[in-house]
């Protein structure tokens, strides 16, 4: 079976996405001798991503990569190289990429419908509106749905009016890295480097680069958190732009409280460092206003560190009963849950087991396991 798959995001550095895909690929060429997979994409891959593209049976396709070209990616050249390496079935992961003149089946990913749900995405009602037709439209011309939770699943039932039938949920996995020990040597560096070593503090890896991860949530709750009197520091994680909106309001925010000396912004970091800042953590916030899944969350869990988590979108449903559910907008109340954790250490080492024993539900394998009895099934009705 040749599988076609929408590699695009993979020109970029790691994202929630890049990790699906990742993982999916990886997983899937364990599971069948025979299949081939083909990555298209407009850009060459970002460095992070150069080990999937050298894998056994795996084939990169560059294409159309002018900014003019790109525009018409999915709708002109694409269909072109599907015909060209007699691809079998074609996934699309990524920015709603389903061809509607091809030969093939298609699978559509939608991990979320964040952009509907919280309406903060586009610049004006114009882009709004043909993003949302976009995506309405391909919802329906792909021949099946895959998507992240049965919080999503609803969504894309409710919003883009397709059939409870013609969607399956398949729930995403957590990286084995995060599982392994930390290298002694590289937890003692990434600690020093952030001057971290021997400090508590609390950390939130979602990133800084959209309205939608809350971050000034965070910062407040840990404001709080200081006020009351305990000696912590606070770590984000993950993407930000330096010129965006999120972190420049971040950074004015963080200067008017006075606590510059108390926050650490990272970027992002390879995984073996995320890795050390996770594990070193007292507890893992993720403040997200709406997601489709939320990986953050397996992987706090993974890395034995206690979760606190908004009660939005997917989170109480990967969550479960391992971590700690708050409002998305009381940071008093984000405050006391973590101040319940400092005070009741019992709580803490129960979070921390509950935690390791709910991650053990989630894996790449499960993930790529469903998603190629997908592939058949309908590859079974198309032929």
């Amino acid at each position: 079976m040749k599988i076609g798959i929408d590699a695009r995001i993979l020109a970029h550095p790691k994202c929630g996405i890049s990790t699906y895909i990742s993982n999916l690929v990886t997983n899937l060429l364990t599971l069948d001798s025979d299949l081939k997979i083909f990555l298209f994409s407009d850009s060459e891959f970002h460095s992070s991503h150069e080990k999937i593209s050298s894998l056994d049976r795996v084939t990169k396709v560059i294409f159309a990569s002018s900014k003019k070209e790109k525009k018409h990616w999915a709708q002109k050249f694409l269909p072109q190289k599907l015909r060209e390496y007699q691809i079998d079935i074609y996934h699309a992961t990524w920015n709603n990429a389903v061809p509607f003149f091809r030969r093939c089946p298609c699978i559509l990913t939608i991990h979320d419908l964040a952009p509907w749900i919280l309406g903060s995405h586009f610049k004006n009602k114009r882009k709004e509106i043909r993003y949302k037709l976009r995506q309405f439209f391909c919802a329906h011309w792909a021949d099946f749905i895959i998507t992240d939770s049965k919080a999503s699943e609803k969504d894309i039932v409710r919003l883009c009016k397709v059939k409870e039938n013609k969607i399956d949920v398949i729930y995403l996995g957590v990286n084995e890295e995060f599982v392994e020990d930390v290298d002694e040597s590289i937890k003692e560096q990434a600690l020093l480097s952030y001057n971290l070593l021997g400090k508590n503090y609390i950390i939130d890896p979602l990133g800084i680069d959209h309205p939608r991860r809350n971050a000034i949530f965070v910062l407040e709750g840990f404001f709080e958190i200081l006020r009351r009197g305990f000696d912590f520091y606070l770590v984000y994680t993950g993407n930000f732009y330096r010129e965006g909106i999120q972190f420049q309001s971040l950074l004015r925010r963080i200067k008017e409280l006075d606590i510059q000396n108390r926050v650490v912004i990272t970027g992002w970091v390879p995984t073996d460092v995320l890795k050390v800042l996770l594990r070193n953590a007292y507890v893992s916030v993720i403040p997200s206003l709406y997601e489709g899944f939320g990986l953050p969350i397996l992987e706090s869990f993974a890395s034995g560190v206690p979760v606190i988590a908004t009660n939005r979108g997917s989170i109480p449903e990967v969550v479960g009963d391992a971590g700690i559910l708050v409002d998305a907008y009381n940071f008093r109340d984000l405050a006391d849950r973590v101040e319940e954790i400092i005070r009741k250490d019992g709580l803490r080492k129960e979070l921390i087991e509950k935690g390791k024993e709910r991650v053990k539900l989630f894996s790449w394998k499960s993930t790529a396991i469903n998603t190629l009895n997908v592939y058949k099934r309908i590859l079974s009705k198309y032929k």
